[in-house]
């Protein structure tokens, strides 16, 4: 459990950490820019990636190779977040958008230990802890039996 809450913690330590380099990236680098990336309030980031009409009227690349030529479109963007050590901490994903011949990339921050179920069942545990409390004061009447006997003695 302690090593749970420790990795936790590294998780938020991780997304801080993400957070301001891409804060001071997203404010002064020309390669952030000429890589067109945006980033959204929870620290995603995201680019679109449009194929040229080379690989689209090709009637030798069927569709299903589309996604082969977008992730090879990502690989500056793959570089450049290597260089500034994001690598392990994010997650790519690509999104075929409708009606359009482009992806859409966003690459999520990666939480080991954090999620939404970790949050969850703490709130539960608390909601629980103070349910118990509520209705039976058991946590109340043993802090006192125990303050009794640390006075007695």
């Amino acid at each position: 459990m302690i090593i749970k809450i420790h990795q936790v913690f590294r998780d938020l330590k991780n997304y801080r950490d993400l957070k301001k380099i891409i804060k001071k990236e997203s404010a002064e680098s020309p390669t952030w820019s000429k890589l067109n990336l945006r980033v959204d309030r929870l620290g995603r980031i995201y680019t679109v990636i449009n194929l040229p009409p080379e690989v689209t009227l090709s009637k030798d690349l069927p569709k299903e190779y589309w996604p082969a030529y977008a992730i090879e479109e990502s690989r500056p963007i793959n570089e450049y977040l290597t260089t500034l050590n994001l690598q392990e901490i994010l997650i790519p994903e690509y999104k075929e958008i409708k009606g359009s011949e482009a992806y859409l990339l966003i690459y999520y921050p990666y939480f080991i230990a954090l999620s939404w179920w970790w949050i969850f069942s703490r709130i539960m545990f608390w909601v629980l802890v103070w349910f118990i409390e509520a209705k039976y004061s058991i946590f109340s009447i043993a802090w006192e039996k125990i303050s009794q006997f640390l006075t007695i003695g």
